[in-house]
């Protein structure tokens, strides 16, 4: 097995890395990570392992000394993470979207998986060292990627984050399935939130999202405030432009009207068998007591779905709980900080990030125990 290293994705052909990221979604895709890329603020490298019959798995590194996105700042996540000996941390994996694992081609067996994982992540660990890093953190692994990394280093505990991983199948041929696989209590609910939208004067219109990145931009802002992240709508703008140019015919874009006038939207990615909701915002005074929300977000998506023969939609994280409840299924996320080759073992996690985050989800598995999927969490929460 050789891991090679890159320093632009530029270099690896989109062919070779759509072999090992088709499992991964369209946030391990090639298109986007050459997003990501020209927004980094700091270094890139790609590790591709071959073996015999070709690439077998690869994972993207990140070197970056000002993360605008406090949700990916190492130091956030595991509150007393220190950054190297230049100010920068050492990150695994996407840098976006909030889902990560590490890449490997669908043709491995178990032992060729176990062998490709443990080589890229030996690979990061020195990588890590010549760096001056104490950690490499992989943020954001979704399940298949905490059973990778726990399968490489038992002794890393994860940190798992106030948020979950959300998707929803598409059961049947058509929405009125969805709506009979839901329970009588939440299938009245829907409906009223369905009859509700209507009766506001609100309707929703599918567009081209390319030539609107204004718009765009503009309800994605509001949408972004809400989680507290406060970013520039030109800047906005400038990203949703490019992601139009990179994903060209793949977007759907949702908006919300009032008559003419729009008061909100989401956008969408169809890649692979599934629709990827990336944004999405609201003026919520001019769609207050609608729904805009579940009935743009969810539900029209969702026919949408159906339409294209998708499998379903991937939600992301944040609001799990309305998510669950229309049916999605929520699992896990967490981040883990691997030692770099040749440094004592460490745990740079704050008591408070591991014990805090574990008593909220024992409280939601609580409250909601007929919406959360114990045998997702089970290996993580030790329920």
């Amino acid at each position: 097995m050789q891991v090679r290293v890159h320093d632009t994705l530029a270099a690896v052909p989109a062919a070779d890395w759509a072999t090992v990221a088709a499992g991964g979604g369209l946030y391990a895709s090639h298109a986007w990570l050459t997003l990501v890329e020209q927004e980094t603020p700091g270094r890139c490298h790609y590790l591709l392992a071959h073996d015999g019959a070709g690439p077998a798995g690869a994972l993207p590194v990140y070197l970056t000394a000002r993360e605008p996105n406090p949700y990916y700042d190492p130091g956030s996540v595991f509150r007393t993470a220190a950054p190297g000996r230049d100010g920068r941390y050492c990150l695994a994996g996407s840098r976006s979207g909030y889902r990560n694992r590490i890449l490997l081609a669908d043709r491995l067996t178990e032992p060729q998986r176990r062998a490709t994982v443990a080589a890229l992540l030996d690979r990061l660990a020195a990588l890590a060292a010549a760096q001056g890093q104490e950690h490499a953190y992989l943020l954001y692994l979704d399940a298949p990627g905490l059973q990778q990394v726990g399968g490489y280093a038992e002794d890393v505990e994860p940190v798992l984050s106030y948020s979950g991983d959300a998707w929803l199948d598409a059961p049947g041929s058509g929405f009125e399935d969805y709506l009979a696989a839901l329970t009588a209590t939440r299938r009245k609910t829907t409906r009223k939130e369905l009859r509700r939208f209507a009766e506001r004067g609100l309707d929703t219109v599918r567009l081209d999202p390319s030539g609107r990145p204004g718009l765009i931009a503009r309800f994605a802002r509001l949408g972004n405030e809400k989680y507290g992240i406060e970013e520039d709508e030109a800047r906005l703008r400038d990203r949703f432009e490019r992601q139009s140019a990179a994903l060209d015919g793949n977007g759907v874009l949702f908006v919300c009207r009032r008559g003419p006038t729009a008061v909100g939207m989401a956008l969408a990615y169809r890649w692979g068998e599934w629709l990827y909701l990336r944004a999405s915002g609201f003026d919520h005074d001019a769609a207050a007591g609608a729904y805009p929300y579940f009935n743009v977000v969810i539900y029209e998506p969702l026919r949408y779905c159906y339409e294209a023969g998708l499998r379903g939609l991937h939600l992301g994280s944040g609001s799990h709980d309305a998510k669950a409840a229309r049916g999605a299924r929520i699992g896990p996320l967490a981040s883990v900080a691997l030692p770099a080759a040749g440094t004592a073992r460490s745990d740079p996690a704050a008591p408070t990030a591991r014990t805090g985050v574990r008593r909220y989800w024992e409280q939601q598995f609580t409250a909601l125990p007929h919406l959360l999927d114990r045998e997702l969490w089970r290996p993580w929460l030790g329920r």
